[in-house]
This record gives C-alpha cells, sequence and structure tokens, in this order.
C-alpha cells in the first residue's frame, strides 16, 4: 500500500536513513497516497529505486540483515533489533554497504528471500506480533539512530539566559528599596545604608538574567498592589 510505503518513508527521515529500495510493489508508483503519509520525507520518495526482484535489489550490499517475526523457522543468527543496530552500525564504519530487509504486509518474507540475508531481527513484542510496516521501519530506525547518539539518559532543559544589565539592576535596586522604605523594613534609620547594601550585594550573588529581574520587579508591583487592595 502506498501509505505504508510514505509511513515508512517517514520513519527513516526521522531517524537519519535516506535510501528507500522498493521491491516490485504492487501499488501503482509514484503515488499520492504514499505523498500523503510522507510527511516531510518527500525527497526520500522522489529518490526512491525499484528493482523487479529481491536478488537485484540486494546485490550492491554487503550485509543485510531481514526482518521477521518467525524466528523459528530461521535457521541463521536472530538479533534484537538493538543488536542488529550495533552490527550494521559497525559494519558502516568499515566501509560495508548494509541494508535492511522488510517484508510486505501480509505474508512478510519468503524463505527464498531470507535466504539472501545474513542475519535476521526479530522485535519483541507481547502477545500479538504482527507490525505494520512503517511500525517496524520506525522501530529500526530508532534503534539505528540510538546506537549512535550520546544524547544524556537524563538532562534538564537549558535555555540561553541574557544577564540583567547595570541598568536593571540599578532600577531592580532603587524599586525594591523604595517599597522597602514604605514598608518602614530598612529601619533603624541608623542601619538603612548596611542593609541595602547587604541586599544589593545578596542579589547580585544570584547573578540574575534580564528576565528574572523583570519578573521580580513584577512580583514587588503585584505584592504592593495586592497591600493597598486589602487597606481599602
Amino acid at each position: 500500500m502506498g501509505e505504508n510505503i510514505g509511513a515508512a518513508a517517514r520513519a527513516m527521515k526521522n531517524f537519519g536513513l535516506s535510501e528507500l529500495v522498493l521491491i516490485a510493489p504492487k501499488c501503482k508508483w509514484p503515488n499520492d497516497r504514499a505523498q500523503a503519509l510522507a510527511a516531510g520525507a518527500g525527497d526520500i520518495l522522489e529518490n526512491v529505486r525499484i528493482f523487479p526482484t529481491t536478488t537485484e535489489a540486494l546485490a550492491p550490499f554487503n550485509l543485510v540483515l531481514a526482518t521477521t517475526a518467525r524466528d523459528r523457522d530461521v535457521l541463521k543468527e536472530i538479533h534484537t533489533p538493538e543488536a542488529a543496530a550495533r552490527r550494521l552500525r559497525t559494519a558502516s564504519g568499515t566501509g560495508a554497504k548494509t541494508a535492511l530487509l522488510f517484508g510486505g504486509e501480509r505474508a512478510g518474507l519468503d524463505n527464498e528471500e531470507m535466504s539472501l540475508c545474513d542475519a535476521v531481527i526479530t522485535i519483541p513484542t507481547a502477545e500479538f506480533s504482527s507490525l505494520n510496516l512503517g511500525q517496524a521501519v520506525l522501530l529500526l530506525g530508532y534503534e539505528w539512530l540510538k546506537s549512535a547518539d550520546t544524547t544524556p539518559a537524563v538532562r534538564t532543559r537549558q535555555t540561553v539566559a541574557v544577564p540583567a544589565t547595570r541598568a536593571e539592576l540599578a532600577g531592580l535596586f532603587e524599586h525594591l528599596e523604595r517599597e522597602l522604605d514604605a514598608a518602614e523594613f530598612l529601619f533603624p534609620p541608623a542601619k538603612r545604608e548596611t542593609m541595602v547594601r547587604n541586599i544589593r550585594a545578596m542579589i547580585m550573588r544570584s547573578g540574575l538574567s534580564d528576565q528574572e529581574a523583570r519578573t521580580i520587579r513584577g512580583m514587588i508591583v503585584a505584592l504592593v498592589r495586592n497591600k493597598y487592595r486589602g487597606a481599602k
């Protein structure tokens, strides 16, 4: 189905796979439904290569791993998706041309097609082992990308903060000190200068960004407004 080919192309685009080969597709090609499902992966469909037989399609490749759910009928090494991705990544690193072979939706790969491959991949599932073609490509593509991914297992989202300028800090100090005077916090007068100096030093140590300085000033405004509202 064109939809399945489009979904497969989209999954490939997600995870850095770019060369799509079709073997005797039963749908008309080019296919509008494939284009619709491919979303941003139209370039993969535009460069697709089509072969009439599996033998011809696999001719250029040095290492081919096939996907199947029927591992009991296979007399080859059976890889998990993770192990398969590592093997493909290692082979690619030596200059070998590698491929993943997926079967049709209805029957998957037959024994003759499997015999052309170096090993097989079985995706672990629960009670129902049949996967949509797009799903299978997505899972294998994810493992391929992950095999070379250096993203930390846990990380905190970082934003680029712009430090507050001296003018922004001076405005904050003036605003805060004015309201603290109004609230008679800076008391007694003999200690005001020392208290102001300590408050400014505390704020300076925090290394406020421009957004944080504005947020604090907004908080001061809200607190003062609420105080006067309560007085009424």
